[in-house]
């Protein structure tokens, strides 16, 4: 079958987050989502709220037979047993989500004639209010034959997002650089704030002091690259005030001085890049980093 945005009925097995912001989106954008199901029927009929026309059903099999393509957006370990809980007929499209999986995922399904693909959402999404209105300008990470292909990059273009073709070889490392950008930025973000108690302040008045911050690094990101958007006390080469930020964390905040020294290092030849900072000097800031990460200060 030769799917298109016009005569193909799409369904979501799987109502979390990412399903519900993706069947929500592709809904706005004109496709047919006709059919959800989950492990809750409660969760089933949420998604079905945001997509117009679809219908909540008991079970996956049921959704998957009201339609022509099926979205299995469940848990990445539930993909395999999933698929190989359901009957699938001859050239139906079959996609999951998952950032890390490939598509042997889906090889029960394959094995009964079904078309195997894979359609991840590089995206930090929490809620799908939120994660269907941030589709427009990502990227999408694409799995499949020829077909499949080209239906998911119809369908990411639809979306006002950009579609890359990953191999499977390079699934997990491509996941991980969206978990380092979204979960672990987030971590990163947590444990900032946080240290604004030690100001005497609540970590939620840290998050609204530092999120300015936060979206400017973006936008330095977007327009001058890098190594252009590296700043700071490292790029400036400034080891009296890197001094003062160990001797604060050492005294105040030790659980989190491992996570400062790794991030210095691992961003000191950025900075070399960019001009700013001399070998000399990094090598300088590199040695006394190293010496708090080992706890040899004087």
């Amino acid at each position: 079958m030769a799917w298109s945005k016009h005569n193909t009925r799409l369904a979501f097995v799987g109502a979390g987050v990412v399903g519900g912001s993706l069947a929500a989106a592709l809904s706005r954008a004109g496709y047919s989502v006709v059919a959800s199901a989950s492990r809750s029927f409660a969760s089933a009929v949420e998604l079905a709220r945001w997509a117009d026309g679809c219908v909540a059903y008991e079970t996956p099999q049921q959704a998957a037979d009201a339609a022509d393509f099926v979205f299995l957006t469940t848990p990445d370990d539930a993909i395999p047993l999933v698929a190989a809980s359901m009957t699938w007929r001859a050239g139906q499209g079959v996609a999951h989500c998952s950032g890390a999986a490939s598509l042997d995922a889906l090889d029960a399904a394959a094995a009964q004639g079904a078309v195997p693909g894979a359609f991840h959402p590089l995206q930090a999404v929490s809620s799908i209010e939120n994660g269907s209105k941030s589709i427009r300008g990502i990227t999408f990470g694409i799995e499949g034959g020829e077909n499949m292909r080209a239906f998911l990059s119809t369908m990411a273009a639809d979306l006002g997002a950009y579609p890359i073709f990953v191999r499977s070889e390079d699934k997990p490392l491509y996941h991980l650089t969206g978990v380092m950008m979204g979960g672990l930025l987030t971590t990163l973000g947590a444990a900032t704030a946080t240290l604004w108690e030690e100001l005497g302040y609540t970590r939620e008045e840290g998050i609204r002091a530092l999120m300015p911050m936060m979206r400017q690094v973006s936008v330095n990101l977007s327009s001058s690259g890098l190594p252009g958007a590296v700043a700071g006390p490292y790029a400036r080469g400034d080891v009296g005030t890197v001094r003062k930020h160990l001797e604060a964390l050492s005294e105040r905040a030790p659980h989190v001085l491992p996570l400062y020294c790794e991030l210095a290092l691992v961003g000191l030849p950025f900075s070399v890049e960019k001009g700013t900072l001399s070998e000399d000097r990094a090598e300088e800031i590199r040695v006394l980093v190293e010496r708090y990460m080992r706890g040899t200060a004087d």
